[in-house]
């Protein structure tokens, strides 16, 4: 009898760590989808810096936005010489902000960085920005003018001061 009851004790106690297995590999894997608030926002944003260094031909190789203005490093990873022109987003909030890059243009050759500074693209210190439908108005050099490059993700991360 006694054989009997330690075999239910086992059955049962199996029984009850595959069930907490179970809720344990569908919380992490609800925090990664971001269906538990604040689990994923880290994720989102090097989903973003992943997706936006590989942009084509225009990349932001890395993105920084704070209470004052934001900042991007933009690299032409094109086989030709490119000349940014304006750079479109549209805010949490939902107002869009078009930037010229400069009046004659921001040159990129080949592989070449440069960073950007905006004063107009600002944040609330303490929360997640979000930019969304951005896009980069640039022209090839010795090549066609009027190209616009439209991102899919938007640039998302948490507000620095």
């Amino acid at each position: 009898m006694n054989y009997i009851n330690r075999k239910k004790g086992q059955a049962t106690i199996e029984y009850l760590v595959l069930v907490a297995v179970a809720i344990i590999i569908a919380l992490v894997i609800f925090g990664f989808l971001g269906w538990i608030p604040g689990m994923a926002g880290t994720l989102r944003e090097r989903q973003a810096k992943m997706y936006w260094a590989s942009a084509y031909p225009v990349a932001i190789k890395d993105f920084k936005v704070t209470s004052t203005g934001a900042t991007f490093l933009m690299e032409n990873i094109g086989d030709d010489p490119v000349k940014l022109l304006n750079m479109s987003v549209e805010l949490t909030n939902g107002t869009v902000v078009n930037a010229v890059l400069s009046p004659q243009g921001y040159k990129l050759i080949q592989g070449e960085v440069k960073s950007y500074t905006n004063a107009s693209i600002k944040c609330d210190v303490g929360n997640a920005y979000e930019l969304s439908n951005v896009s980069i108005s640039f022209d090839v050099v010795k090549g066609i003018s009027g190209q616009v490059e439209v991102g899919d993700r938007p640039i998302v991360g948490d507000c620095s001061s």
